[in-house]
C-alpha cells in the first residue's frame, strides 16, 4: 500500500501534467513523471561490472541490469570532462566549451569549443529539468569547472568537489556542500571518511529531500570511483587478492568467456584483443614499454606480481563500494514505494585509464615515480595518503576484448557498460540493445521521460540545439535512426556510420594514419580494411573533417591546434617518419608542425615549394624541393641522427641532419598551421592554403634507421 505522502505526490504531478498537456510539453502517457537517478561511475572499463562479464562482484548493479536494459554501443567522449560536458548537455564537447579539458587559461587559437568551462550556449539537464517541476540535486564529482559549479547550473544542493579530476578518498575537507549557506547534513570524522561511502550517504539524504518536496526530483550521482588514485580500506580488497594474482592474461580469456555465455560478444565474429600496446611517452612514464605490447604476467617476478595484484584488488574494491550505494539506493525506493516509476540510468565516463605503463604509478599522474611494495608494505597501497595507479595492463584487462584505453577513440577508450531500468514504462525486459548511441543521447532521453523541453533561449541566450536523439525508442524495442557521430580527443579521431568507423590513433610506434573498421562483423578492430575499401574511408574522412568543422574542433582556417604537450606525439631523441596526404591548387603554407623557437619540426610549402625544416637550439635546417605541385600531394619527411630527407612523388632530396630533436618540445602538435612560435623558418601561424587530408608522425623502426643511413642518394649540404 502507497504511503500517504506518495498519494499527494502523485496528486500534484496530476496536476503538473494537465498543466504541462495544456501548454504543449510532451507527455509520457499512462504513467505520472517519473524519478531519475544517473549514476556515473569514472574509468570504469567496458567489463569490470559482473554484468558485462567482469569478476569483481557488482550484484546490485547486475541486479538492475537482469530487470532492465543493457547497452552494448554507448559512446562517451574518451575522457572525463568532455565526456562529463556531452553527457550534461546533449552536445558534443565542443559545443558546450570543454573540448578536451577544464582550464583557467584557454587559448585564444583553439577556438570556443576549447573555453575549458561550460559555455552560456548550453542548457544542463538541471536547467532543462528545473523548469519542469522538478528538484535537481548532484553528489560528486563535477570537474566542468568551479566557475560553472553545480548551483550556477541549475542544481538545488550539492556535495562533492568542483575542482580537479580526483582528490584523496579519506581527505574529509576538500569536499564541499553547495549552496555556501548549507551545512553538512552529513559529516563522518576525519578518520572515518571515505568519500565514495560519503557521495553514497549524500544520494540517500538528496534523495529524501526530493521526496520530502512532493515534486519529482532528478539525482546526478557523479562518483570519483574507482578513478585514480586508487584508494580503498584494505580489508575490502582483501578477498580480491587471489583473484587478481591470476594475473590479467588468464582474466581477460576469462572475461571474454563470461560476454560470450551472457551474449554480449558474438562469439564467432568477435576476437579477444592481443594485450594492448603501451602508448609511447617517457621510459619513466612507460616502465621502459613505450610502444610496445604490455607484458605477458608470466614474464613478471613474484613481488612485481603481488603489487600489481594489489593494485587492482583496491580498484575492485571502489568499484564494489559503487555497487552497495546502487543497492542502498534501490533498498530506499522500495521501501518508499517509488522503484517502479524511477528511471535509473548507470554507465561510465570513458573506458578504463593506462596511466601510466603496466606498473602504475605513485604520486601525481606526471610527476611521481613507480614503487615496487613488498611484504608488509603491500597493504598500505590505498591507504589514507597515497595516490596510486593500477598500470596500463589491468586497464586493458578493464576494457576487455576491445583495444587501447582511455584517451583514445578505439573502442576500448570510448565504449561504457549501460544500463537502463524503469519498470513502469520499460517492465523488466532483461535484454541486450545494440544500436550505436552515445552520451549526448541522454539529455533528450531524459527530457522525453520527464516530459520537459529543451530551450531555444535561457537567462537571454541563445542555447545550441541538441545533437542527440532519445534513446527510450531503443529501450522499449524500436531501432535508432543511422546516423553520423563524431569523436575527437587531443588528435585521436573517429566517426560512426552505421556498422562503419574510421579512427585515427595518436602516440603509437607505427604510422599514424586512418583505420577503417565493420564493427557488425569486427568489433574488436582487428582487421583494417582502409586498403580494400578506399573511397568509403576517403569519404568517411572528409565527413569527420565536416564534422569537426560544425562543432567546432576544427576552428577557423584549416586547423585542428593541439598546444597541450600531452596530446602531440613524444619526439625527443627519437628519429621521425612524417608523412602528409594534402590538396590544394596553389599550396602554401604550414601543413604540420611541432615544436617552436627552440626546438622542433615543421612540413610546409614555402612559395609553393614543399619544404622540411628541423630547428635545433634554434637554428633551423631545412630541405626544400625545387618543383612546385599541386592537386592532390603526397610528401614524406624523415629525420634521423645522420640524414633528413623529403620525398614527394619522384623528387627526393636528403641533406646532413642537425642531430635528433633533443627534448619534447613545449609548442604541441599544429595540423594546418603553426599557432604558437615558429618551428620552421618563417612567420607564425602562416596558415596552409589547401586542406590536409591525412598526416602521421611516427617513429621510425631500426630496420628503417639503418637504410636511411647507408642511403647514396643525392645529398646536398646544410642550409
Amino acid at each position: 500500500m502507497k504511503s500517504p505522502r506518495s498519494i499527494s505526490r502523485a496528486i500534484c504531478i496530476a496536476f503538473a501534467f494537465a498543466n504541462a498537456s495544456a501548454i504543449g510539453v510532451p507527455v509520457i502517457a499512462n504513467t505520472a513523471r517519473p524519478n531519475i537517478v544517473l549514476i556515473l561511475a569514472d574509468d570504469l572499463g567496458y567489463s569490470d561490472l559482473g554484468c558485462y562479464g567482469g569478476e569483481i562482484n557488482t550484484p546490485n548493479i547486475d541486479a538492475l541490469a537482469a530487470d532492465g536494459v543493457r547497452m552494448t554501443q554507448v559512446y562517451t567522449s574518451a575522457r572525463c570532462c568532455p565526456s562529463r560536458a556531452s553527457l550534461m548537455t546533449g552536445l558534443y564537447p565542443t559545443q558546450a566549451g570543454i573540448g578536451d579539458f577544464t582550464t583557467n587559461n584557454p587559448s585564444p587559437t583553439r577556438g570556443p569549443g576549447y573555453l575549458g568551462r561550460l559555455n552560456e550556449n548550453c542548457a544542463t539537464l538541471a536547467e532543462v529539468l528545473k523548469p519542469a517541476g522538478y528538484g535537481c540535486y548532484y553528489v560528486g564529482k563535477w570537474h566542468m569547472h568551479p566557475d560553472t559549479g553545480p548551483i550556477n547550473r541549475g542544481f538545488d544542493e550539492f556535495y562533492g568537489y568542483t575542482r580537479g579530476h580526483s582528490h584523496d578518498q579519506y581527505d574529509a575537507d576538500y569536499y564541499i556542500r553547495l549552496p555556501e549557506s548549507r551545512t553538512k547534513e552529513i559529516d563522518p570524522s576525519a578518520d572515518q571518511y571515505y568519500a565514495t561511502d560519503v557521495f553514497n550517504d549524500y544520494a540517500i539524504e538528496f534523495i529524501r529531500q526530493g521526496q520530502q518536496s512532493e515534486k519529482p526530483w532528478f539525482l546526478f550521482l557523479g562518483h570519483s570511483s574507482p578513478h585514480f588514485p586508487v584508494q580503498a580500506p584494505a580489508d575490502r580488497a582483501d578477498k580480491y587478492d587471489a583473484i587478481y594474482q591470476k594475473g590479467w592474461d588468464v582474466l581477460r580469456e576469462e572475461r571474454f568467456e563470461r560476454m560470450k555465455q551472457q551474449g554480449l560478444v558474438d562469439g564467432e565474429r568477435w576476437k579477444l584483443t592481443p594485450r594492448s600496446i603501451v602508448p609511447v611517452d617517457r621510459d619513466d612514464i612507460t616502465n621502459h614499454f613505450s610502444g610496445e605490447d604490455n607484458p605477458a604476467w608470466d614474464s613478471l617476478e613474484e613481488d612485481r606480481k603481488l603489487d600489481l595484484a594489489r593494485r587492482m584488488s583496491i580498484f575492485a574494491a571502489m568499484v564494489e563500494g559503487v555497487d552497495q550505494g546502487v543497492g542502498r539506493i534501490v533498498d530506499h525506493l522500495q521501501q518508499t514505494d517509488e522503484l517502479d516509476n524511477t528511471l535509473i540510468l548507470f554507465l561510465s565516463d570513458n573506458g578504463a585509464c593506462y596511466e601510466w605503463g603496466p606498473f602504475g604509478f605513485d604520486g601525481t599522474s606526471r610527476r611521481g615515480k613507480t614503487v615496487l611494495r613488498t611484504g608488509d608494505q603491500l597493504r598500505e597501497i590505498g591507504g589514507r595518503g597515497t595516490h596510486q595507479s593500477y598500470g596500463s595492463a589491468w586497464s586493458n584487462l578493464g576494457n576487455t576484448p576491445f583495444r587501447l584505453y582511455k584517451h583514445f577513440t578505439h573502442e576500448g577508450g570510448i565504449s561504457t557498460p549501460f544500463i537502463a531500468h524503469w519498470p513502469a514504462m520499460l517492465g523488466k525486459p532483461d535484454k541486450w540493445v545494440r544500436d550505436p548511441a552515445h552520451v549526448m543521447d541522454l539529455m533528450p532521453t531524459i527530457i522525453e521521460a520527464a516530459g520537459a523541453s529543451y530551450p531555444e533561449q535561457l537567462h537571454g541566450r541563445s542555447i545550441t540545439p541538441m545533437e542527440g536523439t532519445s534513446l527510450l525508442p531503443a529501450m522499449k524495442g524500436e531501432s535508432l535512426p543511422e546516423r553520423t557521430i563524431g569523436f575527437d580527443h587531443q588528435a585521436a579521431h573517429a566517426v560512426r556510420q552505421g556498422d562503419w568507423k574510421a579512427v585515427y590513433s595518436k602516440r603509437m610506434p607505427h604510422e599514424l594514419k586512418w583505420e577503417l573498421y565493420n564493427l557488425a562483423e569486427d568489433r574488436c578492430e582487428m582487421i583494417d580494411l582502409a586498403e580494400t575499401e578506399p573511397e568509403r574511408l576517403k569519404q568517411m574522412t572528409a565527413d569527420w573533417n565536416h564534422w569537426a568543422r560544425r562543432v567546432g574542433v576544427i576552428w577557423e582556417s584549416e586547423t585542428a591546434s593541439k598546444d597541450d604537450r600531452s596530446s602531440s606525439p613524444f619526439i625527443a631523441k627519437q628519429p621521425l617518419k612524417i608523412t602528409a596526404t594534402v590538396e590544394a591548387s596553389n599550396p602554401d603554407g604550414v601543413i604540420l608542425a611541432q615544436g617552436g623557437k627552440q626546438h622542433g619540426y615543421a612540413l610546409a610549402f614555402i612559395d609553393g615549394k614543399p619544404t622540411f625544416d628541423v630547428r635545433i637550439d634554434g637554428k633551423v635546417t631545412r630541405v626544400a624541393l625545387t618543383e612546385n605541385a599541386g592537386g592532390r600531394i603526397q610528401l614524406e619527411a624523415t629525420l634521423t641522427a645522420d640524414l633528413m630527407t623529403l620525398r614527394m612523388g619522384d623528387q627526393e632530396l636528403t641533406t646532413r641532419s642537425p642531430g635528433l630533436v633533443p627534448v619534447q618540445p613545449v609548442d604541441g602538435l599544429s595540423i594546418g598551421m603553426d599557432d604558437r612560435t615558429a618551428a620552421g623558418d618563417y612567420e607564425p601561424p602562416n596558415p596552409f592554403n589547401g586542406i590536409v587530408l591525412k598526416h602521421g608522425v611516427s617513429v621510425l623502426p631500426a630496420s628503417k634507421k639503418k637504410r636511411d643511413a647507408s642511403r647514396s642518394s643525392k645529398t646536398i649540404p646544410s642550409i
